[in-house]
């Protein structure tokens, strides 16, 4: 009797969860995250294969029917329904509440997963609009249309959930859906949506008690207030003087917008965007072919593992030496294979008068590593795609946490730069926000060029607004006036013309969206290596790289940088006579990792310069030692002579 009653009362849940899909599955569907009980009624729908949830339903008016929903190898994913699941009114009836989509993949195509990149942007009630990640619950199996349909959850935390809640109007629940973005092979698509889903009623046990029979039901339209945008993206560093291996970064993007939108809704405001923000570790330039050769075999793991029968050392001089006219010290941060000690003082030369600590701080591993081919690495530039591209290779290979599903974490430092955020960010961007770009103008006195490395260091800033809507006047003269003005990427001034022409031809205007400004890490480096058998302890491997950095000898460079995955834009917002109008967007994120390019040149730094001068100013000093001692003896001393005084020995 009592496995009866069990048993009834799973087929009702069962029963009833497959009702609610009958009568809502108008449109597109979502999981949600909210679902943490195992024996409930969300669970036994979730639990519900896709293609058994399809049969006998309704979609969009019209009772499904598989033909329609052929094989299609260009066509693209599509929302099939929207499902709010047992929405109530009623806080004690609201734990079965959760959001649903599902999909039809036409090309059959198999979608990732074990990811969270999956991900719809709708909004509801008063919310903004926002992105939830979908859960993978199952696909369609049957024969010959495996993965033709997907089912997801929408996750929602405890917080969204409640607030999703809050914004509704029970009598009319409105969802504007903008995108669904859906993983291949580590790649997400964005696929735009553009429908409005209205709810009304109940189901049964879910609105009044007194009800006999479901009232819920779905009302699907179009929804054609969103922007699909082509966002394309820039960087400028600014050719002030070198400081510690520093450059300003401002980072941009640009996309053009029909002038509808600045006609009906007013002026550009504010911009709503996310991304996850990290830090790349050292990336190596060199010359040298067989330095290349074995650190690009590490693909990114420790030096320390090389098993060559080499030792390997090289210095990256982030920072100017202290120095004097003997010793230096404190040079520079390094990694090698072989076992140095912070703080290793070395020394060489006649008298011991030659010499320098090893390190400032150690590194273990490049992220990365560029082959100039032979070429002087102070020309060779490195672009934004292959280092992606290289990043992206060595993460295959070293394999362990991944950041956002494809990069290696071991690739990235634990931190990003001061005053940034790790990881994820949302950011609400107002269009009178300024973004900082700095130069260091470093000069040094008299002194200072004949006697030591110090120097004196101004930082001059300046700033740019977050958002310019472009016009004919800030794209006239020259490319590199253009870039000088607008604080762009000299090489992208052609794309941002193209883009302009673009837009007038077609009605537009073009957007430039400053983002963030950091700052670019660019360091001269040496390095070297010696057979294991001709170490003698360390010491020539540390005096080759200092002598070929007191000749300006670098070999390499070594890059840090800020990298922006999965950047992506949510939402426009205009504002007219007060009134704010948000604009939801359509955007594919995109991974934003600019190129590398060399140090600045160190005007102030010129190793001859100051070497000849401390010949002459060593000359000098030799000088007037003698001459101090000739006045002392002539003027200083008793005025007996030494002559005199030996006299006097000689009579005793």
């Amino acid at each position: 009797m009592q496995n009866s009653k069990i048993l009834k009362r799973i087929i009702y849940t069962i029963i009833a969860a497959l009702l609610c899909v009958v009568a809502v599955i108008y449109g597109q569907l979502n999981s949600s995250a909210f679902a943490d009980t195992t024996d409930g009624v969300r669970a036994a729908y979730e639990n519900t294969n896709v293609w058994d949830n399809l049969q006998g339903s309704t979609i969009g008016g019209n009772t499904f029917n598989i033909e329609d929903y052929p094989h299609n190898e260009n066509g693209k994913p599509q929302i099939l329904s929207f499902v709010e699941f047992c929405y109530s009114c009623y806080s004690d009836k609201q734990d079965d509440f959760g959001l649903y989509v599902y999909v039809y993949n036409p090309q059959d195509i198999a979608f990732d997963t074990n990811t969270e990149r999956n991900k719809i942007q709708f909004r509801c009630g008063n919310l903004q609009s926002a992105k939830y990640t979908l859960e993978f619950l199952n696909y369609s199996k049957a024969a010959g249309y495996e993965g033709r349909f997907y089912k997801f959850k929408i996750l929602l935390s405890q917080t969204e959930n409640r607030n999703i809640l809050k914004s509704l109007n029970e009598n009319s629940r409105v969802y504007e859906i903008t995108e669904i973005e859906l993983v291949v092979k580590g790649s997400v698509t964005a696929y735009p949506c553009g429908a409005k889903y209205t709810y009304s009623g109940y189901v049964k046990g879910y609105g009044s008690e007194l009800a006999e029979s479901d009232t819920l039901s779905c009302i699907v339209d179009g929804f054609d207030k969103c922007i699909d945008l082509n966002v394309k993206h820039t960087y400028y560093r600014p050719q002030g003087d070198y400081y510690n291996g520093e450059q300003s970064q401002l980072n941009s993007c640009y996309f053009r917008v029909p002038n509808k939108y600045f006609e009906d809704y007013g002026e550009l405001s504010k911009i709503i965007c996310e991304w996850y923000e990290y830090f790349t570790k050292p990336i190596l330039v060199t010359e040298d072919s067989y330095t290349f050769n074995k650190i690009n075999a590490l693909h990114g793991a420790d030096t320390d593992t090389l098993s060559d029968d080499m030792y390997f050392l090289f210095n990256v001089f982030w920072e100017n030496a202290k120095s004097s006219w003997f010793t230096k010290s404190g040079i520079s941060d390094w990694t090698s294979n072989y076992g140095y000690e912070v703080g290793d003082t070395y020394h060489w030369g006649f008298l011991w008068l030659n010499g320098t600590e090893v390190v400032h701080e150690d590194f273990s591993n490049f992220a990365a590593v560029f082959y100039t081919g032979g070429k002087d690495c102070e020309d060779y530039e490195v672009d934004g795609n292959v280092l992606k591209d290289k990043l992206l290779n060595n993460s295959k290979y070293l394999g362990g946490e991944l950041l956002n599903d494809r990069y290696s974490k071991y690739l990235f430092e634990d931190y990003v730069q001061n005053g940034y955020e790790y990881g994820f960010n949302h950011k609400e961007i107002n269009a009178d926000d300024m973004q900082d770009v700095f130069w260091h103008v470093t000069t040094k006195d008299f002194w200072q060029t004949a006697f030591s490395g110090n120097f004196n260091v101004e930082t001059i800033y300046d700033s740019k607004k977050a958002i310019e809507v472009l016009t004919d006047s800030d794209l006239t003269g020259s490319n590199s006036e253009i870039a000088g003005s607008l604080y762009i990427n000299e090489k992208d001034v052609q794309s941002l013309k193209d883009e302009h022409a673009k837009a007038k031809t077609n009605g537009e205007k073009v957007v430039l969206f400053r983002y963030s400004s950091t700052q670019y890490m660019s360091a001269p480096c040496t390095s070297t290596y010696c057979r294991k058998a001709d170490i003698d302890g360390g010491e020539t491997l540390v005096k080759t790289n200092c002598e070929n950095w007191g000749k300006s000898e670098f070999n390499a460079y070594v890059s840090q940088e800020t990298v922006y995955l999965d950047f992506d834009i949510i939402s426009l917002w205009f504002t007219s006579d007060g009134v704010e109008t948000e604009i939801p967007v359509v955007h594919t994120p995109t991974d934003i990792i600019s190129g590398l390019i060399p140090p600045l040149k160190e005007d102030y730094h010129n190793q001859k310069y100051k070497s000849i001068l401390s010949i002459i100013f060593a000359v000098v000093a030799v000088i007037i030692l003698i001459a101090l001692i000739f006045f002392a003896i002539k003027y200083l001393f008793p005025r007996k002579t030494v002559v005199q005084i030996v006299e006097k020995k000689k009579k005793e």
